[in-house]
């Protein structure tokens, strides 16, 4: 485990719609960390993002990288650059925290991994929805086997992502950056299946590009057969009238937990056949607004990655993860456009 000096110095590559959360996160770390520098090869982002943090400002990765006060680069830029980005990062013996997808395409992601065990620095992937409170007392009863046995496990995800979404930025809605509704927004509902029910041995799925005048899908509809026998579906679009719902239920033979809200963030039911007083009180108390698809798990993860920077904590989601729920999302296109 590294032990790097506190405060630990934050460098933000793409000033784009995801970065602030990273900021806000950073910033909650208090004195142990600090956002030292920031990137964006746009002069209007990197402008907005040098007014909004304070933080000293280039125009360049390959500029910042030069900067001696920069520990962890964390990467924001959009997906089809992730795995270049954070190379560049990695043989400048930096450490690498990723935005999902860790890349659009498994070569690439694979070469990431590659690199930063090569390099010998340390690979961060965000999936922040497995800090969600309400997910993680999801895990907790499954964990402690609450539901028996799992029958199925249901994904739906009705956003909102109109043209004018996809016409603010060349790359949006491209299969070389973007990748489509499932690897760019479903991925983290892919990924929460993951972590709830194990792998995935069989797939079946349905896309199409049925609104928006796009390269990728913007809905979808994929069957899934886990290891365990668990049926599973998860139905994405992009077409919904406001980000409306990001929900999973899960049933079993002896409950049924469906968790739901625009990102996870609210336990619409919490049955089961025997009590837990203990979880159940927590189940009761543990909705949270948020106006954001992000919520809030930004700031637990990058707590995370702080305690084990620090030599407090274990390792948080990294590459291994990361790979795997990119390659369950390849296996639904490849099913999806056969």
């Amino acid at each position: 485990m590294p032990t790097t000096p506190k405060p630990i110095q934050f460098a933000l590559t793409g000033y784009g719609r995801v970065a602030p959360t990273h900021k806000n996160a950073i910033n909650a770390l208090g004195n142990d960390a600090k956002l030292a520098t920031i990137c964006d090869s746009n002069p209007e982002n990197l402008q907005k993002g040098i007014e909004a943090s304070g933080a000293k400002g280039y125009a360049s990765l390959e500029e910042m990288l030069q900067d001696p006060n920069v520990d962890v680069v964390s990467i924001c830029t959009p997906s089809g650059l992730h795995a270049a980005h954070g190379k560049t990062a990695a043989r400048a013996g930096k450490h690498v925290l990723v935005e999902k997808p860790m890349d659009v395409s498994i070569e690439a992601a694979q070469s990431l991994i590659d690199c930063c065990k090569a390099e010998g620095v340390e690979l961060f992937c965000v999936f922040q929805n497995r800090l969600n409170t309400t997910l993680k007392l999801l895990k907790a009863a499954i964990d402690a086997g609450r539901f028996g046995k799992i029958y199925a496990i249901n994904s739906t995800v009705i956003w909102k992502r109109g043209q004018e979404y996809y016409d603010a930025d060349a790359w949006r809605g491209t299969k070389a950056m973007d990748g489509g509704a499932y690897l760019n927004q479903g991925i983290h509902f892919v990924d929460a299946m993951r972590f709830l029910c194990g792998e995935v041995v069989e797939i079946k799925s349905m896309l199409g590009t049925l609104a928006r005048d796009i390269e990728s899908e913007d809905t979808g509809s994929a069957l899934l057969r886990f290891e365990n026998g668990t049926l599973g579906n998860i139905f994405v679009t992009m077409l919904g009238q406001k980000d409306q719902e990001g929900s999973i239920t899960i049933l079993g033979e002896k409950g049924t937990v469906c968790i739901s809200g625009n990102a996870m963030n609210r336990i619409e039911q919490w049955d089961f056949e025997e009590a837990d007083p203990e979880q159940d009180t927590l189940a009761h108390n543990a909705d949270y607004h948020t106006k954001s698809v992000y919520g809030f798990g930004h700031q637990a993860y990058y707590r995370q990655v702080a305690d084990y920077l620090l030599g407090k904590g274990p390792h948080p989601t990294g590459g291994a993860d990361g790979i795997k729920s990119l390659g369950l999302i390849r296996e639904i296109y490849d099913q999806g456009h056969s």
